[in-house]
């Protein structure tokens, strides 16, 4: 790893030091594992007690956290200048460029000589591959794929035909880009019939997809996923979906087809989305709601079906006094019976 003085890290992260600049750093670690020569960071007020007992070397914080005797690198928003220290401190590593021997690489596939081609990779005829791209083992790119420059895909990855990603993309292992999507029509009889799904799948520039992702083709027309948007692991997306910029969405999420997100939306947790929906921009999805309509841009919905996020609190703390209103409503009708005439 390489090693820098807190000094220096400041200049490079554009934070203001409070401290000694000549410490040495070589690691990046969380509060209570941080020894003399790591950094670590506090987001959070409820880890500022775990942070002053730290024995980091530095603590990359905001204004509000008092420090006593602590070096502290100051940030208007300490999780992200965390993030490009960490960058710097600890840098990925990068595989050599080159193909494996394994590799098996279809004709007129014009494979950049600063790409790396990993073990048993299967690349298809006319697969356009950008400078300085990454293929993990194990992975499969069929007939026609376009990934571009600087791209990860990490290994045992499946992308389909018509699949096209942009360039700084992060594709992490065990995800399936361009599958078919879900779609039958029934007959009299009740079979069900596969209906042909030939569109594709179009993904921005700095996209990042997490692991055992599933991403369906268009079915007609393409899926499209906008520039910067990142998908957290075991997330389903299905056919015609059409995916903002800057959107995030978190674990276990499935949107049924056909939906719209708009830019910088939000999707918690194991949210569900219904088919042709509009969440608009900037819109916040709570964990595990069940979204059946439209949300206006910038609202924030929870719960199922979803609404909108004070709506349901107060459902909520409604719904937990109806023991209470229940037994009071028995005590009064018990009164009433007994103030009858006999």
């Amino acid at each position: 790893m390489p090693t820098w003085t807190l000094g220096e890290l400041a200049d490079a992260v554009d934070a203001r030091l409070e401290g000694d600049p000549d410490v040495v750093i070589r690691g990046v670690a969380r509060l209570e594992d941080a020894g003399p020569h790591d950094i670590s960071f506090l987001a959070n007020p409820k880890y500022e007690e775990a942070a002053a007992r730290s024995t980091a070397g530095a603590v990359v914080a905001g204004d509000a956290y008092a420090a006593d005797g602590q070096n502290v690198l100051r940030s208007d928003n300490p999780y992200l200048t965390f993030a490009r220290a960490a960058e710097l401190i600890a840098p990925a590593l990068e595989p050599e460029p080159g193909v494996a021997e394994t590799a098996v690489i279809a004709p007129r596939v014009s494979v950049p000589e600063s790409a790396s081609i990993g073990p048993h990779v299967v690349i298809g005829a006319d697969v356009s591959l950008g400078a300085r791209v990454v293929i993990g083992a194990g992975s499969v790119i069929e007939d026609g794929v376009s990934i571009g420059t600087e791209t990860r895909v990490f290994p045992r990855v499946t992308i389909h035909s018509g699949t096209r990603i942009g360039v700084r993309c992060v594709i992490q292992s065990g995800s399936v880009l361009g599958s078919d999507g879900f779609g039958y029509a029934t007959d009299s009889a009740g079979r069900h019939h596969r209906v042909p799904q030939r569109g594709g799948l179009v993904i921005g520039d700095d996209v990042d997809i997490g692991a055992n992702c599933t991403i369906d083709r268009g079915s007609p027309g393409d899926t499209t996923i906008g520039d910067g948007t990142k998908i957290d692991n075991l997330v389903h997306v299905a056919h015609n979906v059409a995916i903002g910029r800057g959107v995030i969405v978190v674990a276990q999420v499935g949107v049924a087809g056909s939906t719209k997100i708009g830019d910088h939306a939000v999707l918690g947790g194991q949210a569900g989305i219904t088919g042709h929906a509009s969440i608009g921009a900037r819109a916040r999805i709570g964990g595990q709601a069940g979204v059946i309509g439209d949300v206006p841009a910038g609202a924030e919905y929870s719960g199922y079906p979803a609404r909108p996020h004070r709506e349901q609190m107060r459902s909520q703390a409604l719904f937990a006094r109806l023991p209470d209103l229940f037994d009071r409503l028995k005590a009064l009708e018990t009164k009433l019976r007994d103030a009858e005439p006999r």
